[in-house]
C-alpha cells in the first residue's frame, strides 16, 4: 500500500509540473516539499497531496483572471493554517496573505472594508509578517486616500513587540517610521496650506499652529533618526529638506545633505550629489562650493548630465588645472553613448579645444586624446555617422566636423565626408571656416611630449 501511495503521488507531481509548465504570467510561491527516493519507507501524505493541487488550482485560475473561482479554492487552502508539518506552517500564513490580498485586489465584488479586514485578521495570524503586512496595508490605504488610518496603522506597527527582532524586522521598523515621518510631513503641509488662506478666526489659527507644530517635531525627530542610519533614503531625505528650508532652516538642511552625501557607511549613491547640488545652487552658493560638490559626483558617474554645468564651472575658474580637468570632464562625457548625438555637448568642446589651442595648451588635449585615438574614430568619426548627422541634424555634424579635424587631422574622414557635402548653401561659409581653422590647429601638427625628438630637431634645439 505504501508502495502505491509513492507511485501515486509521482504520477500527481508529474502532472502539477507538466501544467506549471504551460502557464504564463504571475508565479506565486509555492511550497516546496522533500523528494522522497523510492526505496523510503516515508510516502508523501494525501493531505499534502489535496493541499499542493489546491494551490496549484488557484494558481491557475488567478493566471486566467478567475477571480471569484480562486477566491472560492481560497476557502479550501485555508486549512493548511492546522498542518502539523512545521515547514508547511511556517510558510502557510505568508502565502495566503499575499495571494487571498491580490484575489481582493482584483475581485470583481471586493470593497476596500474587505481588503482591510482580511489584512487585519492576517496580521493576527502570520505573527512574523506583521511588519510587513502593515507596512503594505497602509501604501492600500493611501492609495485610496486613507491618510488617517494609513498613519494609525504605522503607528500601532512602530510600537509593535514580539519576542526578538530580527535583521529584516529591525529594517522594516525602521522604514516603518520613516513613512510615517512622511505622512506627519504631509499633514504639517496640509496645515499651513490652509493656515496660508487666512480664512480662519484667531483660535482657529491659534489651533492650527500647535497642530503644525506637533507634526513639525514629530517629522524632523523621526527623519533625523532615519538619515543617520546607513542606507539609500533618497525620498525622505528630500521631504526632511524641504520641511527645513521651508521653516527657515537653511544651514540645518545644508548639514543633512552633506552628511548624506559624504557618509562613508552609505551605498554609494550619485542622487545624494546631485540632492546636495541642486540645494545648493537654489541658494546661490558660490562656484567654488558648486565644484566641489561635484567633484565626486564626476568620479562616481561620469555621464551624468550634470557634468556639462561641472565644466562649465570649472571652465570659469581662474585655475588652469581647474581648466584642464574642464576638458577632461568632457571627454569623459562623450565616452557614453548617451551624449553622442548631443549638439551642445559637442559644440562645448568645439569651443574649449579652441580655446586650448589659443593658449598653447594643446598637451591637455594630447592627454584627452591619447587613450582614445584608439576607439573614438570608429565610434564618432565613421563615414556613416558624417552621412547620418549631416541629414539629421546640419549644426551637429559642422561642430563634430570641427572637433574630428583638430583631434585627428584635415584627412579624417568625418571631416572630408562633412567638408564635401556642400548642402545647404547657407552652411558653406561657415564649412570653409572650419576647413581652414583645422589646417592651422590640429594635433597631428602638434608634437607629442611623450615621444621623443628626432635628431635633427634636437641638434636644431641645441644651437
Amino acid at each position: 500500500m505504501a508502495a502505491g501511495e509513492v507511485s501515486e503521488a509521482e504520477m500527481s507531481e508529474e502532472c502539477l509540473e507538466k501544467d506549471h509548465d504551460e502557464d504564463h504570467g504571475l508565479v506565486l510561491p509555492r511550497v516546496q516539499r522533500p523528494r522522497y527516493k523510492k526505496l523510503a519507507a516515508r510516502p508523501l501524505k494525501s493531505c499534502h497531496m489535496t493541499v499542493d493541487l489546491c494551490l496549484h488550482l488557484i494558481h491557475k485560475a488567478m493566471c486566467k483572471n478567475q477571480w471569484e473561482r480562486a477566491a472560492g479554492l481560497m476557502t479550501s487552502y485555508l486549512q493548511t493554517l492546522e498542518n502539523r508539518h512545521t515547514e508547511r506552517q511556517r510558510a502557510a500564513p505568508e502565502i495566503i496573505w499575499r495571494l487571498g490580498k491580490e484575489i481582493l485586489l482584483n475581485h470583481p465584488k471586493a470593497e476596500n472594508e474587505d481588503i482591510n479586514v482580511f489584512n487585519e485578521y492576517m496580521k493576527n495570524i502570520g505573527l512574523k509578517n506583521y511588519l510587513s503586512m502593515s507596512l503594505e496595508q497602509a501604501f492600500h490605504m493611501l492609495c485610496n486616500g486613507e491618510t488617517d488610518d494609513a498613519l494609525r496603522v504605522l503607528g500601532l506597527a512602530e510600537s509593535w513587540r514580539y519576542g526578538r527582532l530580527s535583521i529584516r524586522q529591525n529594517k522594516l521598523q525602521k522604514l516603518i517610521q520613516a513613512h510615517r515621518a512622511v505622512l506627519n510631513y504631509r499633514s504639517w503641509l496640509d496645515r499651513k496650506a490652509a493656515a496660508s488662506q487666512n480664512d480662519l478666526d484667531y483660535a482657529s489659527q491659534s489651533s492650527s499652529s500647535q497642530v503644525m507644530g506637533s507634526y513639525y517635531r514629530q517629522a524632523t525627530v523621526t527623519f533625523r533618526e532615519i538619515v543617520q542610519q546607513p542606507g539609500v533614503w533618497d525620498p525622505f531625505i528630500l521631504n526632511y529638506v524641504h520641511l527645513l528650508e521651508s521653516s527657515g532652516e537653511i544651514q540645518e538642511a545644508t548639514k543633512i545633505l552633506t552628511e548624506y552625501a559624504n557618509n562613508t557607511k552609505n551605498p554609494p549613491n550619485p542622487n545624494a550629489h546631485v540632492y546636495l547640488y541642486e540645494f545648493m545652487e537654489r541658494n546661490e552658493a558660490s562656484d567654488e562650493t558648486l565644484i566641489k560638490v561635484l567633484r565626486p559626483l564626476h568620479a562616481m558617474t561620469p555621464s551624468h548630465k550634470l557634468m556639462l554645468t561641472y565644466s562649465k564651472l570649472l571652465h570659469s575658474s581662474d585655475s588652469e588645472d581647474d581648466q584642464k580637468l574642464a576638458l577632461l570632464v568632457l571627454f569623459d562625457l562623450l565616452d557614453f553613448s548617451g551624449w553622442k548625438k548631443n549638439v551642445e555637448a559637442w559644440s562645448y568642446l568645439a569651443k574649449q579645444l579652441k580655446k586650448t589651442f589659443r593658449h598653447d595648451h594643446s598637451a591637455w588635449i594630447l592627454e584627452a586624446w591619447e587613450p582614445r585615438k584608439s576607439w573614438w574614430p570608429s565610434y564618432h568619426f565613421a563615414k556613416l555617422h558624417a552621412k547620418k548627422d549631416w541629414h539629421e541634424c546640419a549644426k551637429l555634424a559642422m561642430k563634430k566636423a570641427l572637433v574630428a579635424g583638430m583631434l585627428q587631422g584635415p584627412a579624417c574622414v568625418y571631416f572630408t565626408s562633412v567638408c564635401a557635402s556642400g548642402e545647404p548653401e547657407n552652411k558653406t561659409t561657415a564649412l570653409n571656416r572650419i576647413k581652414k581653422y583645422v589646417m592651422k590647429h590640429n594635433c597631428v601638427n602638434v608634437p607629442n611630449p611623450g615621444l621623443p625628438l628626432p635628431e635633427s630637431d634636437v641638434e636644431e634645439a641645441a644651437t
